[in-house]
Formats: C-alpha cells, sequence, structure tokens
C-alpha cells in the first residue's frame, strides 16, 4: 500500500466528500456543475452502486441543496471575509466564495487536501487554499486558521454524523480555542439539526407508512458510503440539548432558521407545490446553529499532539507500543506498520499506555486489523486508560470489533 492508501483506509468516511458533492451535482446547483468536472465527478460516481439509489438520488440532493445553501446565507451575512471550512470535503463552496472575494481555507484529511490544492492552483485563485488537517487535533486546526488574518467564519457541514460524542466536544473546545485567537469570529453549523431536516424532508416526501423505511435507506446509504464510520443518532435530540454542550466549550450558539430569506431552491422544480410549500415551512426551523465566543470564555488546554509508534518482533507477534494522539492523522501510521509486518506474525499487541487520545479513525485501525488476522482474537490492544476505554464505547467501529 501507498501513503494515499493507508490514510484512506483508515478514514473511510472521506468517501462521502466526494458523494455529498455529488448531490449538490444532481441538484442542478451552477458550482457544483461547474466545480463537478473539474474533479471528475461525472466519471467519478456510478449512481448504481449506490444503496437504495433511486430513492436516494431523490432525496438526497433537497437535503444538501438546504444545508448548502443556509451556510452559505449565513457566511455572506456575517461580516467576516475569511472562511474556515472544517471537513470541506468536495464542496463547491470554496470556489464560489474565492470567486466572491473571501479568503477561504478547506481543512479536511490529507488525502482530500492534496487532491484539491492542485486545483484550486489550475483555477488561478490565490484566495483558495486547502490544508491536511484533523479537527479533533489543535495544532493542525491552528496551523489551517492562522492562514487567515483577522476575523474568520468558521463552518462545518456534515461532519457532526461521523464523530463520536467525545470527538464532537474536542471539535468544539478546539473551535472555541481558534475564535479566541481570532476576535470577533463565528461558527456556523447545520449539523445539530440534521436528524431534523432529515425528517422534515422525508415526511414532506412520502407517506407515514414509507417514512421509517426511507429514513432506514438514508442511514444505511451513509454507513456504506462512510465504511461504517457514522454515528448519527437515529432519535432526534432536543436542539437545547445541543445548545448546552456548546455553552461547555465557551460558545453562544443561536438556533437560527435555515433559510430566513425564503428562497426558491432548485429543488423544487422537481416538487408538488404542496410538497414544495412543507419545505418552505422546514426552512423557517432553527437547525442551523450561529455561534460567537462566550464573554465568560476560558482556554481548555489540550492533549498532547505529538505521535509516537514503536515495533518489534519477537516470534510470531508483532509488538506495538504507541503514544501520544493516535487521531486521523498519526492513525495511518499504525496501519502501515501493520502491514509491513503482517505476513510475518499471527499475532499483534498494541500497548497504549502512553496514548493521550483515541479517535474514531485509530479505532477503525484496530477493527482493520482483527480483520486482517486469521483469529481476531489475536490482536490485544492493553493498558487503554478508563478514560479512553469510555469514549471507545460511544464509537460505532469499536462496538462492532
Amino acid at each position: 500500500m501507498g501513503n494515499d492508501t493507508f490514510r484512506e483506509e483508515s478514514n473511510k468516511a472521506f468517501e462521502t466528500a466526494k458523494l455529498t458533492s455529488y448531490w449538490l451535482y444532481l441538484a442542478g446547483i451552477p458550482e457544483a456543475i461547474e466545480y463537478g468536472k473539474l474533479i471528475g465527478l461525472e466519471d467519478g460516481v456510478d449512481p448504481e452502486v449506490i444503496p437504495y439509489s433511486k430513492d436516494m438520488c431523490f432525496l438526497n440532493p433537497i437535503i444538501h441543496e438546504i444545508r448548502y445553501t443556509s451556510v452559505n446565507y449565513y457566511v455572506r451575512n456575517s461580516g467576516c471575509k475569511n472562511v474556515l471550512d472544517i471537513a470541506c470535503g468536495y464542496s463547491p463552496r470554496g470556489m464560489q466564495l474565492a470567486k466572491e472575494g473571501y479568503h477561504y481555507v478547506g481543512a479536511d484529511l490529507p488525502v482530500v487536501a492534496d487532491e484539491l490544492e492542485p486545483i484550486a492552483r489550475k483555477a488561478g485563485l490565490d484566495n483558495l487554499e486547502y490544508v491536511g488537517a484533523d479537527a479533533t487535533n489543535y495544532e493542525s486546526l491552528k496551523a489551517a486558521a492562522d492562514k487567515l488574518d483577522g476575523p474568520i467564519c468558521i463552518v462545518v457541514e456534515g461532519l457532526g454524523m461521523y464523530l463520536t460524542k467525545a470527538e464532537a466536544a474536542t471539535v468544539r473546545d478546539n473551535i472555541a480555542r481558534i475564535m479566541s485567537e481570532h476576535e470577533g469570529s463565528t461558527y456556523i453549523t447545520p449539523d445539530p439539526g440534521n436528524g431534523y431536516l432529515f425528517f422534515d424532508c422525508i415526511t414532506a416526501n412520502y407517506p407515514p407508512e414509507r417514512m421509517r423505511e426511507v429514513f432506514g435507506m438514508l442511514f444505511t446509504m451513509y454507513n456504506w458510503a462512510s465504511n461504517g464510520g457514522i454515528t448519527m443518532e437515529t432519535d432526534k435530540r432536543p436542539l437545547e440539548e445541543d445548545a448546552k454542550m456548546f455553552k461547555e466549550s465557551g460558545l453562544d450558539a443561536k438556533m437560527s432558521p435555515l433559510r430566513p430569506d425564503n428562497p426558491q431552491l432548485l429543488s423544487f422544480s422537481k416538487l408538488a407545490p404542496e410538497v414544495t410549500a412543507k419545505i418552505r415551512e422546514a426552512l423557517m426551523h432553527p437547525f442551523t446553529f450561529v455561534s460567537t465566543l462566550s464573554p465568560d470564555y476560558v482556554v481548555k488546554e489540550g492533549n498532547d499532539n505529538d505521535f509516537n509508534i514503536e515495533s518489534n518482533i519477537e516470534g510470531d507477534t508483532l509488538f506495538v507500543k504507541v503514544s501520544g494522539r493516535l487521531d486521523v492523522l498519526s492513525s495511518p501510521k499504525l496501519l502501515e506498520c501493520f502491514e509491513s509486518n503482517k505476513e510475518k506474525v499471527k499475532e499483534v499487541e498494541v500497548d497504549c499506555k502512553g496514548l493521550t487520545y483515541l479517535s474514531s479513525s485509530g479505532n477503525r485501525v484496530f477493527h482493520l486489523i482483527r480483520k486482517e488476522l486469521s483469529d481476531p482474537d489475536k490482536l490485544r490492544v492493553i493498558n487503554l486508560s478508563e478514560e479512553l476505554e469510555k469514549q471507545s464505547q460511544d464509537d460505532e467501529i469499536i462496538q462492532h470489533m
């Protein structure tokens, strides 16, 4: 495997990034069509392989146009000319906002950023950049934010459904810390309202007897696209609970309508008038969080960002010691260590005594190693702290190991 392959295998959720762009392409958004040609979207997605293709190719363009335009609406009304788009994926937002004069930095998995940065250079937009970063890793996020001078409009769209509760809290803490270093910044995300938006779009388009079925289809499709990486809750949690969690991170969140300007969306052209009326009602629901830094904010120091790995083989066992953060940026190193030695060993022991942070990407690597071994019990993960073990219970990946 090459380096890109290790990064892809340990972070499978990146595949949904291109699929998200595909939904905007199907919605007919002009910049999505233009951008889709640049990234080879027409040839890169086969709708026939998408689970429940007919329903998903109808429903998802509506959902994603609403989210995409909601975020863009609040960015344009934020007063900030700098945009940091965390987990930006292959969204056409960067190219569109750069053309409008914004300084845009898209931060995503290194494998995504490495593919997009040459496209940005080819477009000749000096105010459009893509960098590899992990939203749970403060130093990597700070490096992306520090490319921007002055107040920043920080955007997160769609990442929430792939994070454990512990990861989501870390991301909020990191964003608040970035905002404290860039006075006057704003944080925009529709993610807390995802479940509600999905529900509204499904109820508007399908009869009651099919609603549960279609919601299950939607969940299955996202889980397929991320190779089991989805953590989205199927129950609708009161948004006030999310607002409290934002407050715990030092963020004052205002629950705002998806589109208070009541626009004419492109998706409406494919809908019956009565369905369009229901979607218009949904656009007024307060599912987008627009946050500022709390006046009483206090910095939360993060974990040690360094990652170290040591390994040796004794008999038919690979012994590995890891320390620091096992996250999006470092988990490919653990997978590479295993892949380069798997033909020589039958058992693997990973000593996590020095580990300070364990993300779902790290858990996914443990899952991949278990699958590769002839006997899944031949992987031993030892000395994991009680705190990290408790956090891992939140993770869909570890529950299926």
